[in-house]
């Protein structure tokens, strides 16, 4: 990065120049100078010393610790700086360097002609030509010449690689980067440090010689001469500018030897007044303040004000007899030569003899009262003391800067007086500086006080003082100041080490490297700002300040206050440089068209003209090249009021793509349009920010001044862009809606024209100059409003991939899941985010929006539709928007080739501006700002700022999401498809009537159009009002799981279907042939319209051979439906099964009443002959249900003590017109438990079936009337689910949430779980029942629908069986040793004498009977369980609990423990315990079981219980530890003593 040239440490550079010598490309010149640039910086330690004896005095042996800083440049300083000198001594150049290509310097072999052979790799030169050497020699001679003030003269022949030992004297080469070695800069730089330090010892001498040293007060009119040749008179002759740079005088070793390989050299310094111009040989430490104390100076107290006027001691040095003003004069040119010397050393390196020569010239000038050269005494040090720092090296702060700044008291000198003594109590601690830290410290708190103090002495010598300070050294130092004030306030009021390096290499520092906590006793930004003001040039006080530099003065104020932030002062000081401008610009121009013979109200064309034809006669520089700077400028300005002009980046893009138009001879846009779109919606953002902040008129007024600007140069491409601008930013930056009505600009009408007409002008001047490519860039962003496809006649194509034929095939395969898979053929018509398709060859039509938003006509040249591809042909057209309007053209493009394309914008040329780029907007957008931007309750904290272009563009920030969203229309272009329509329908208009669960089939023909193209893919969907509404109710958030599980259900069983078994071939329908498709119609509710859609297409290859992308066209046809209730089912229920039914069955009819015996088992059902009811009339036309229930149950044969049945009620009612006739079919369940003991249902109406579970399945037949409701009782087995709290599942695959827990309140856990378990039972009921209906007039059929069907929690408890079943009964007891009866008929009567089973569960039996109670216990669970059974007798019909049995021993005994545990039952296993029994009296006695779990055992049969078989999920977790059950028997024994 280049230097600062209002930086701080400025003094301490040495200017260099670099001048283009020859032959040389602008190219080559500047990539030469970016290699010096790199090591701009020196080290004295790396610089060989000079070994005559005469030029020791800058010795870099002094001080190795030095450096020296290089400012390099390319132009000669103007006259007003170089008239500072000696005063300001860096402002003249000491070093100038022509720069030579060799390349084009005319290689040889010697005798001028070159050859092949002389040229070496790359075509450089292996050595120089005669000719090319004496023109460096002349050239050097002339750079000698005209610039003789400077010390050293030399040419650089850089990419010279031949050899050096016979080069002239002060050229030398420099190689190649391709053979340059890392130190070869580093050397030249080091060689050129090196002749400089040994020349300043003679330009030293020089100074010392002058008589008297004045300050500078009148800028010089010479301007390569600001001081006397100084090697005329008092320089010796060896020394002058044909012996500097003798050879004879080099040594054979190169100039930046290392210094430790000359040790031997002498460097000690000669001096015509032997004076000692350099320490000792080896001095690598600032010398030892004279005046200063031993601690350093304590911080001074804030000033209130920056400005305010320094109080100091005035000493007069007042002289006696008649030479007393003579010796002041010599004091004061003593003093002055010191400082003039010290700045020399600052330049040399050598900082500790400048740290000596200036404390003695500020002491000096302090007391003689010469208060400027004090003021630069004092500057000098504190750029010593930063680049101390800079260095990281420990120094001290001189004396002199702290003396500066105290106030004249009493005290204070007192402490002047006491300060000598200190001094030499207290020299041991001097001689070693204080830390580099302390230091710093010091310094922070000593430089606000110190840069007032100094520019207060510039003040003051203005007043009391003959010397004037100009006013560019004044308002120069000024801004030095406040820059350094402005960096150090960053960091706190610190010296960080990242603000040293941005002090002295003018290296920007994050804001990380700088953070630190804010010094209070520092200036603020405010107080900065007020010192920096005293550096504006006020006009009239000093004419001598020309209009170059009063606008780098205003220049340099205006960026110091932007890194303040006060962009307000900073944007009225750029507006006042322009003004400043403008009458000077004017001036010149009225000369420069005075001198070239051209009135100055000349137009445009006729100025500019002549400014061209003057150019041209000097130089070879190309039209515009010159005016980049300037325009540089004013968009730098124009910046300052947020005003983002943007004007390289378009005119390159611009000037690119006409360039390539060109060469391709066509009108088609490169892919390079996509980064013009970005660069157009960051522009858009940003302009669109800008308007919030700052004022319009402002805008407005900054614009005006700079067209004013150009058209005074003259610069007709500044005219047509700040024009153009001004038109941007009056106005709107929006893109209105249709009832927008906020898109008007800002400037009258009158004004708008006059730029319109002011850039049709300055375009006609420009093609009279031949200025072809001079066009303004048109202001409006949003003129292409929209791009849409107008759509053809025929059915739109629709693309596919391969993924979506496997897609159906899957849909086909599952058809439960079919309605939840994305069926890519589904669609009616491409989404709006599809692409528009076309036909190769085919021309399409597109609609183009425009809009103008200025109240003038807008004239389009030409404009034509724009894609980022090649190879289509879109044709031009033009057309005239009117004022203030948007308005449609209609633009056609054409595809000869099948492929892809994308129309992104259009390519438009508007009268007077160039043709560029313009994206689609389609929607309307204008950006938006909270307020709270703007509520800033601190004056000091700015609005957030809109970003810059570039940063939007490297990096994505927040803002970027809020612009302009471009839009486009991608096309695919397909090859030809066919076309296929329908040819006939079987159905009569189209429509259908069905029944609810009626099914039909109805057929379709369709017909191939195409001549020569097969429709191998013919592909059938259907869609219907039945699907959508199912699809919206699923859609709904609040649906439980049951109720989702209940919709996905319903929208699985499609309404429509195509007839096609899996194993036929795929329909293909040749060209010009038909085919017949059959499709099948289910009627159901809400089904009221459908729709067949029938994708087809050509693929040309087998399905599975398939790759890549493929194209359908849709036919749609319509189907109107109309479905009719039939059978609904109103009402449910489900009750428990009373064993006693079953008992009573069993009995014959003419022994119900006799007793029997309970330990024989009932006959088979297959023994007996059941009764039946032979007709179907006989149950219909009963009195009531319970003759048919009756007829039901004599057909189930059943155990007494079984009950795995229960009653199932269903209400029917028929809702057609016309009788129907119902079946209800009970099939057995997957998930019942062991199946009861004969397990033959039947009914009265029962159909044979060949299967295995023929036995357990039944058919009930009814007939309904219309509007008839009617019950139907069914016997159900009673079932137990293993896994009955499971998840409910969701039939959806698709779906991300396959369950859903609760909905709304959180629902309890027992809530959750009764949900669960009431979902599954009810699933297993809905697999055990089928229900058809049947219209025996018409043999219409259909399926009842049964999910209809709801349960409750306690009709759950009646279907399913208990975990554990507890059942009792009671025989007669066998004694073991008695022999076995003779008979088992003599055995069954006499226990039917002495036991009699009145019931399945009461019993009489004689007193003193022993009996045996038999419990049994069945495991029903997936689980293990250990039981322990507990039997609890008791008096029947008493009131007390079970523990309460009054006198129960003397009435009934039983043999045995009451409470026993039993071995472990595994699931489906049983157990029994006998216990014995005496009934002792009469009377009726109650035996009830409890079984209590005596451990919660797992699968295996030990330890804990382990979970059941479901899936891990919320609600099982939540769930925890189970407890140990306890189950009651259902029904108690009863025995009645006789």
């Amino acid at each position: 990065m280049g230097v600062d040239p209002l930086s701080i440490v400025d003094p301490a550079r040495v200017k260099i120049v670099f001048l283009p010598v020859g032959r040389i490309t602008h190219s080559k010149f500047s990539c030469f100078l970016k290699r010096l640039e790199q090591e701009n910086v020196v080290q004295l330690r790396d610089v060989s010393p000079d070994s005559r004896p005469h030029t020791t005095t800058f010795s870099p042996l002094a001080y190795p610790n030095g450096r020296i800083l290089f400012d390099i440049r390319t132009t000669l300083p103007p006259a007003s700086h170089l008239a500072l000198s000696p005063f300001e001594l860096y402002r003249q150049p000491l070093i100038v360097v022509g720069v030579a290509d060799s390349q084009n310097l005319g290689l040889g072999s010697g005798n001028g002609d070159t050859t092949a052979d002389d040229l070496g790799g790359g075509g450089i030169g292996s050595r120089l030509s005669e000719n090319s050497t004496q023109s460096l020699v002349h050239q050097r001679q002339h750079l000698a010449s005209e610039f003789s003030s400077a010390l050293i003269h030399q040419v650089l022949v850089f990419d010279y690689d031949g050899p050096t030992q016979n080069l002239p004297r002060g050229i030398f080469a420099v190689s190649s980067p391709s053979k340059s070695k890392t130190t070869t800069i580093k050397t030249i730089m080091c060689d050129l440090t090196s002749q400089m330090l040994a020349e300043m010892a003679s330009f030293a001498r020089y100074i010392q010689d002058l008589t008297s040293l004045e300050s500078p007060k009148v800028p010089r009119q010479d301007i390569h001469r600001p001081l006397a040749r100084y090697g005329d008179t008092s320089r010796p002759a060896s020394s002058g500018p044909s012996q500097r740079f003798d050879n004879t005088h080099r040594p054979d070793h190169r100039m930046s030897m290392p210094a430790h390989m000359l040790a031997n050299l002498s460097s000690r310094s000669s001096t015509p007044e032997g004076r000692p111009m350099s320490p000792p040989s080896g001095t690598q430490t600032p010398p030892t303040a004279v005046n200063g104390t031993s601690k350093p100076a304590s911080p001074p107290s804030r000033p209130a004000d920056l400005s305010r006027p320094m109080s100091r001691d005035r000493a007069s040095l007042q002289g006696f007899g008649s030479n007393s003003s003579t010796e002041r004069e010599r004091t004061k040119h003593r003093g002055r030569t010191s400082i003039v010397m010290g700045s020399l050393y600052l330049m040399a390196g050598r900082w500790p003899d400048a740290v000596k020569e200036l404390s003695d010239g500020a002491a000096v000038a302090k007391a003689n009262n010469d208060h400027m050269w004090h003021g630069k005494a004092l500057d000098y040090l504190l750029v010593i003391c930063l680049l101390y720092a800079w260095a990281g090296l420990d120094f001290r702060i001189p004396p002199i800067l702290h003396a500066a700044t105290e106030k004249t008291s009493s005290g204070s000198s007192k402490s002047s007086k006491e300060r000598p003594s200190s001094i030499q109590t207290d020299s041991k601690s001097m001689s070693v500086p204080p830390s580099r830290d302390s230091s710093l410290q010091d310094l922070s708190n000593l430089l606000p006080e110190l840069l007032t103090t100094i520019q207060n002495l510039y003040s003051r010598a203005w007043t009391f003082s003959e010397d004037k300070l100009p006013q560019l050294s004044f308002s120069d130092s000024g801004l030095r100041f406040s820059r350094l004030l402005t960096i150090v306030e960053s960091s706190g009021g610190k010296f960080a080490d990242a603000n040293l390096v941005r002090i002295v290499l003018n290296v920007p520092s994050s804001q990380g490297d700088v953070q630190a906590a804010q010094v209070t006793t520092f200036p603020s930004k405010a107080e900065i700002a007020t010192f920096l003001f005293r550096a504006f040039p006020i006009p009239g006080v000093d004419d001598s300040l020309t209009i170059a530099d009063r606008t780098r003065i205003l220049a340099g104020i205006a960026w110091t206050l932007g890194e303040l932030g006060y962009q307000r002062k900073k944007a009225h000081v750029l507006k006042e440089l322009l003004e400043g401008l403008i009458p000077a610009l004017v001036e010149a121009r009225k000369r420069g068209a005075a001198e070239m013979g051209v009135h100055p109200a000349a137009s445009l064309a006729s100025l500019d003209a002549a400014v061209l034809g003057a150019r041209d006669t000097l130089s070879q520089v190309p039209y515009g090249e010159d005016e980049r700077g300037i325009q540089d400028f004013l968009r730098m300005v124009c910046r300052v009021y947020d005003i983002e002009m943007d004007l390289e980046t378009d005119m390159r893009s611009q000037r690119e793509i006409s360039a390539a138009q060109t060469a391709k001879g066509n009108h088609n846009v490169s892919g390079t349009l996509s980064n013009d779109t970005v660069v157009i919606i960051q522009r858009a953002v940003l302009r669109g920010s800008n308007k919030f902040f700052g004022s319009v008129d402002l805008k407005q007024g900054i614009l005006r001044l700079c067209i004013r600007i150009c058209e005074a140069l003259p610069d007709l491409e500044g005219v047509l862009n700040f024009s153009a601008e001004l038109l941007r930013t009056s106005g709107s930056g929006i893109a209105p809606g249709p009832e927008d009505s906020h898109g008007s600009p800002s400037l009258s009408i009158d004004d708008q024209l006059r730029l319109w007409t002011n850039i049709s002008r300055t375009v006609s001047a420009a093609r009279q100059l031949g200025l072809e490519h001079l066009a303004a860039d048109y202001w409006d962003d949003f003129l292409l409003r929209g791009i849409e496809m107008v759509p053809p006649a025929s059915n739109t194509p629709m693309p596919h991939a391969k993924d979506d034929l496997e897609s159906v095939a899957k849909n086909n395969a599952d058809a439960s899941a079919g309605p939840f898979l994305y069926n890519p053929f589904g669609q009616t018509n491409p989404t709006k985010a599809s692409k528009p398709l076309m036909v190769a060859g085919e021309e399409a039509t597109f609609r183009v929006t425009l809009q103008n938003l200025y109240d003038f006509d807008l004239e389009i040249e030409s404009i034509r539709l724009g894609s980022e591809e090649d190879g289509y042909d879109a044709p031009a057209q033009s057309c005239t928007i009117g004022p203030y309007r948007t308005q449609s053209v209609f633009l056609t493009a054409t595809w000869p080739e099948s492929g892809s394309g994308r129309l992104s914008g259009c390519m438009a040329k508007v009268k007077g501006c160039r043709e560029r780029w313009f994206p689609v907007f389609d929607q309307p957008w204008s950006l938006k700002i909270s307020n709270k931007a703007f509520q800033s309750p601190h004056p000091d904290v700015q609005p957030e700022r809109p970003p810059h272009v570039g940063d939007l563009g490297r990096k994505k920030d927040a803002r970027a999401s809020r612009g302009p969203s471009p839009s486009y229309l991608s096309l695919d272009i397909i090859p030809a498809l066919p076309s296929i329509t329908l040819k006939t329908i079987s159905l009569s208009q189209s429509a259908i009537m069905l029944l609810e669960g009626e099914t039909k089939i109805f057929s379709i023909v369709l017909f191939n159009n195409s001549k020569a193209v097969t429709a191998d893919l013919v592909l059938p969907t259907f869609e219907d009002s039945a699907a959508a509404q199912l699809q919206a109710a699923m859609a709904t958030k609040e649906l439980t799981s049951s109720e989702l599980h209940e919709l996905e259900t319903a929208a699985s069983k499609k309404s429509l279907k195509w007839l096609h078994h899996s194993d036929e071939s795929p329909p293909v329908i040749e060209s010009r042939q038909e085919a017949t498709f059959r499709i099948e119609a289910t009627g159901k509710p809400g089904l009221s319209d459908a729709s067949i859609q029938i994708s087809y297409g050509h693929l040309g290859v087998p399905r599975n051979e398939l790759k890549g992308r493929f194209y359908t066209r849709q036919l749609s046809i319509p189907l109107t439906i109309t479905v009719n209730a039939s059978i609904d089912i109103t009402g449910t229920d489900l009750l428990p099964f009373s064993p006693s039914f079953a008992w009573q069955n069993q009995q014959p009819q003419s022994s119900q009443s006799r007793p029997t015996s309970a330990t024989k088992s009932s006959p088979p059902m297959n023994n007996r002959r059941p009764s039946s009811i032979s007709s179907r009339s006989k149950l219909s036309k009963s009195s009531n249900n319970e003759n048919g229930f009756q007829a039901l149950l004599s057909r189930i044969a059943v155990s007494s003590n079984d009950k795995s049945y229960c009653l199932l009620c269903l209400d029917c009612q028929n809702s057609w017109p016309a009788p129907l006739s119902i079946s209800i079919q009970v099939r057995p369940s997957l998930s019942s438990s062991p199946t009861p003991a004969n397990p033959t249902p039947t009914s009265p109406k029962t159909t044979d079936s060949t299967t295995n579970n023929s036995k357990l399945t039944y058919t009930v037949h009814e007939s309904l009337q219309p509007g008839q409701t009617k019950r139907i009782l069914l016997l159900l087995p009673r079932i137990r689910i293993s896994s009955a709290h499971r998840p409910i599942p969701s039939l959806n695959p698709l779906a991300k949430k396959q369950f859903v827990v609760t909905s709304g309140p959180k629902a309890s856990y027992e809530a959750q779980l009764a949900a669960r378990e009431t979902f599954w039972y009810r699933e297993e009921l809905l697999k055990q029942i089928h229900a058809t209906w049947t219209e025996e007039s018409t043999q219409r059929t259909g399926v009842i629908n049964t999910r209809s069907i709801s349960l409750s929690q306690w009709m759950v408890q009646a279907y399913k069986l208990p975990e554990l079943g507890v059942s009792m009964s009671l025989s007669v007891s066998q004694p073991s040793s008695s022999p076995p009866p003779p008979s088992s008929s003599a055995t069954d009567g006499d226990e039917r004498t002495l036991l009699n089973q009145l019931s399945p569960t009461t019993y009489s039996a004689p007193v003193s009977t022993f009996l045996t109670l038999t419990t049994t216990l069945t495991n029903h669970s997936p689980q293990p369980i250990h039981p322990l059974l507990r039997l609890q007798p008791r008096l029947a019909g008493d009131g007390h609990p079970p523990h309460i049995a009054l006198d129960l021993g003397r009435k009934l005994l039983i043999h045995g423990l009451l409470q026993r545990p039993l071995p472990m039952l595994q699931p489906g296993e049983s157990t029994g315990m006998d216990v014995g029994v005496v009934v002792l009296g009469r009377g009726r006695w109650e035996v009830g079981a409890v079984v209590e779990e005596v451990r919660v055992c797992d699968d295996e049969g030990h330890g804990e219980r382990g979970q059941e078989d479901e899936d891990d999920d919320e609600l099982v977790r939540m769930r925890g530890q189970r407890e140990r059950r306890v189950w009651g028997g259902e029904e108690k024994v009863v025995i009645v003593g006789r």
